[in-house]
C-alpha cells in the first residue's frame, strides 16, 4: 500500500506546499513569486507543458547526443527544451529561457560531461547550477555522464546514468519511460478516503512519539526507495534506519517482495559510495594537514588569509568526514518493516522476505503484531492500527 498524499507538509523555500515524497507534480500548482528575486512575480505552473528541460553544455560534438535524446522524447510525445538553443528576445533570459522551463517541464535532464581544457577536466558551471535549481524545485531528473569522467563531490550519491556510445540509446529508452511513467503515476493518483488519511497519519505519529523521525527526498538513502511503497524512517537516538511498510492486501505483498531486493541492492550501492568517498576526504585530509605545516613554517612567509583560507578546507573535510561516518554508523543495522494493518496471513510473505535478506547481513525483518511492532529495543504502539481495524 502506498502512503499517499497524507503525508505531512511543508513549505518549500519557494513558498509552495507540496508532500514530503520525492516529487510533487500535480498539476495546477503555480509558483507565485520568483525564489531568486522575491520581489519578482512568476505565475509559471508547475508540469503545465508536456515538455522535457535538457541542460547541456554548449559544445558541437553534442549535437548527434541531443539530436537522438531528442528523437527519443518525440517518440514519447515530450517536446524537447534545449537550454542552449532556447532564444528570449527583449526578454528575461533567465526568467524565460532557464527557470520557467524547468518549473513548467515534466521531467528535467542534465548532461554533465566536463569541458578539458589543459588536460584538466572543468564541470559546467551552468549546467550544474541548472541542474541545482532542478532538484531545488523538486522535479523528476535524468542525470547523464560519460563513463569515464567523475561526478562533482557533493553529487557522487546521486543516481546518475554513465552512459557510453554502445549503450546511450538503451539507456535513454529506460530513462525515459521510468520518466514517464513516475511523473504520469503521481498524476492520475486518487485522492485517499479520509478514513485511510485519518488512519496513516495516525500511524506517522506513533512512530514520532516513539521517536522516529520521517525522511523525506534530502535523505542520503531516498534514491534506494524513491519509486516504491516503502518510506523511510530514523532514530536519532538508537541510530539507525528503518524502510517501512503498510500491508493491506495480498497484492501489496507481491509488490513489497518485488521490491525489496533492489531496495537492499540500492542500500548497498549507497553504503560504499560511503566508503569510497570517506577514504577520498581521509586523502584530502592528510593533504591539507601537509600544506598547513608548510604555510605555518614560520621560515617561509605566508599570508594570513592563505592559512586562515587552508584551516577553513580543513574543518570542511573535518565535517564531511563525520557526516560521512555518522552515516555509516547508522547503516551498522537497517530495519525492513511491514505493518499488517488487516491481520493477513504473512507467514509465506516472511519466509520469502528472509530468503532475500539473508544475503545483507546488516539487514533484519520486523512485522507487525498484537498492534505494536518492535524495532530492537523500540517498540511501537501502533493506536491508529486498533481505530483502522
Amino acid at each position: 500500500m502506498n502512503w499517499g498524499s497524507d503525508l505531512p507538509i511543508f513549505e518549500d523555500f519557494y513558498g509552495s506546499f507540496t508532500n514530503s515524497r520525492p516529487v510533487d507534480y500535480r498539476p495546477f500548482k503555480m509558483n507565485e513569486r520568483c525564489f531568486v528575486r522575491p520581489d519578482h512575480e512568476c505565475g509559471k505552473v508547475f508540469g503545465a507543458s508536456k515538455s522535457c528541460f535538457i541542460a547541456c553544455p554548449s559544445d558541437d560534438s553534442l549535437e548527434p547526443m541531443l539530436a537522438l535524446i531528442s528523437e527519443k522524447l518525440q517518440k514519447s510525445h515530450i517536446e524537447p527544451i534545449i537550454a542552449v538553443k532556447e532564444r528570449a528576445y527583449g526578454k528575461d533570459t533567465f526568467c524565460t529561457k532557464i527557470c520557467g522551463k524547468i518549473i513548467e517541464s515534466k521531467f528535467c535532464l542534465a548532461i554533465l560531461d566536463d569541458a578539458i581544457k589543459d588536460n584538466v577536466n572543468v564541470p559546467n558551471p551552468n549546467v550544474y547550477y541548472e541542474y541545482g535549481m532542478m532538484t531545488a524545485l523538486k522535479k523528476y531528473i535524468i542525470p547523464l555522464q560519460k563513463e569515464e569522467l567523475t561526478l562533482a563531490f557533493n553529487i557522487r550519491s546521486h543516481d546518475t546514468i554513465k552512459y557510453t556510445p554502445k549503450n546511450l540509446a538503451i539507456e535513454l529508452d529506460r530513462a525515459i519511460r521510468d520518466a514517464i511513467f513516475f511523473t504520469e503515476k503521481d498524476e492520475k493518483k486518487e485522492v485517499n478516503t479520509s478514513t485511510s488519511v485519518i488512519s496513516k497519519k495516525g500511524i506517522l505519529r506513533d512512530l514520532e512519539i516513539a521517536g522516529f523521525k520521517s525522511k523525506d527526498k534530502d535523505w542520503f538513502l531516498n534514491y534506494a526507495i524513491s519509486d516504491t511503497n516503502f518510506r523511510g524512517f530514523g532514530h536519532d537516538e538508537k541510530e539507525f534506519y528503518i524502510y517501512l511498510g503498510i500491508i493491506d492486501t495480498s497484492k501489496d505483498c507481491e509488490i513489497y517482495l518485488d521490491d525489496i531486493n533492489i531496495i537492499l541492492y540500492r542500500t548497498e550501492k549507497i553504503y560504499n559510495q560511503l566508503l569510497e568517498s570517506e577514504h577520498e576526504i581521509k586523502e584530502n585530509i592528510v593533504k591539507i594537514d601537509k600544506i598547513i605545516s608548510t604555510v605555518e613554517n614560520p621560515r617561509r612567509p605566508t599570508s594570513s588569509f592563505q592559512i586562515m583560507n587552508t584551516h577553513d578546507d580543513l574543518r570542511r573535510y573535518e565535517t564531511k568526514l563525520q557526516d560521512n561516518l555518522s552515516k555509516r554508523n547508522n547503516l551498522k543495522i537497517l530495519y525492513i518493516g511491514f505493518i499488517n494493518r488487516n491481520n493477513i496471513d504473512l507467514n509465506e510473505f516472511e519466509k520469502n522476505c528472509f530468503e532475500i535478506i539473508t544475503k545483507f547481513p546488516r539487514v533484519k525483518l520486523v512485522i507487525s503484531k498484537d498492534d505494536k511492532i518492535q524495532f530492537g529495543d523500540v517498540v511501537v504502539n501502533l493506536k491508529a492500527f486498533k481505530s483502522s481495524t
